[in-house]
């Protein structure tokens, strides 16, 4: 199998950032309290830690999250997270389970890609100019890409499409991966998301395809049989799709706090 090193993506804060959280999966990946996806470990949920080990773990990584968090105790863990100097974000759960895979289906067997387009899938190995692509669709739209080991499945189940051009030019992305520990209760739902296309081939509706598709794939290849991706509120084009696909918003969220001395501005991603 050809070694993909260093496959970390972004300004050069963002890939220290990746390379911090690779190397605290490392440490932390067996403990089913915690979970990762190809960014940065977080808490699976508010049951598995405290505000206090949520900003250790972000003064260690640069940035953390807790993957599921009451609405109702958002405030408290957003206040305490800004009283610890961290710099938190917010970003609304949205999950489905089969009637959002049925309604993938639908969406793969009734739109059509376009003629001059054809779908890369990433794999352990996927020539690296192909992952490159994908990331400068992501990076052009503000997403951070995973780390490539999540993107090809080796250091966790995970998948990533790429639209083509006849040019061989990336247009629009979509990605899966596991984010909790095999023996977590909830570890058949994966992350999924990185939603992209670029500006001039918007409104084709190739986000909501290949968002599609990888639903469809992070089930039949991988196993899993529910997704959930976070949504900042008022992200209409982002919820859009959402609802198109069947997804529904759920009463927790997702927190993320950024230390500011390691991470400038305060954000991950968009």
């Amino acid at each position: 199998m050809v070694q993909h090193v260093g496959e970390y993506f972004g300004s050069a804060e963002q890939q220290a950032l990746l390379q911090r959280g690779r190397a605290m999966f490392q440490l932390l990946g067996q403990d089913p309290r915690f979970g990762y996806y190809g960014r940065t470990v977080g808490l699976a949920s508010s049951e598995s830690g405290s505000v206090e080990m949520l900003a250790a773990l972000a003064s260690l990584q640069g940035n953390s999250n807790c993957a599921i968090l009451p609405d109702a105790d958002l405030p408290i863990w957003r206040s305490e997270a800004e009283a610890r100097g961290l710099i938190p974000v917010h970003y609304a759960r949205w999950s489905g389970g089969d009637a959002a895979m049925q309604v993938a289906r639908k969406v793969v067997d009734d739109t059509a890609l376009p003629d001059d387009l054809k779908i890369v899938r990433i794999g352990p190995d996927t020539p690296d100019e192909a992952l490159a692509q994908l990331a400068e669709v992501s990076l052009a739209c503000g997403v951070l890409p995973p780390a490539g080991g999540a993107l090809r499945g080796l250091d966790k189940p995970g998948l990533a499409l790429l639209a083509v051009d006849e040019r061989g030019r990336g247009v629009s992305c979509a990605a899966a991966a596991s984010y909790l520990h095999q023996d977590h209760p909830l570890a058949r739902q994966c992350w999924w998301g990185m939603l992209a296309t670029i500006p001039d081939r918007r409104g084709q509706r190739l986000a909501l395809l290949l968002g599609a598709m990888a639903m469809l794939e992070a089930r039949d290849r991988l196993g899993f049989t529910e997704v959930f991706t976070g949504v900042e509120p008022g992200n209409a084009p982002s919820e859009a799709v959402c609802k198109r696909l069947g997804l529904r918003r759920e009463t927790c969220s997702v927190l993320g706090v950024a230390d500011p001395g390691l991470l400038s501005g305060g954000r991950m991603t968009k």
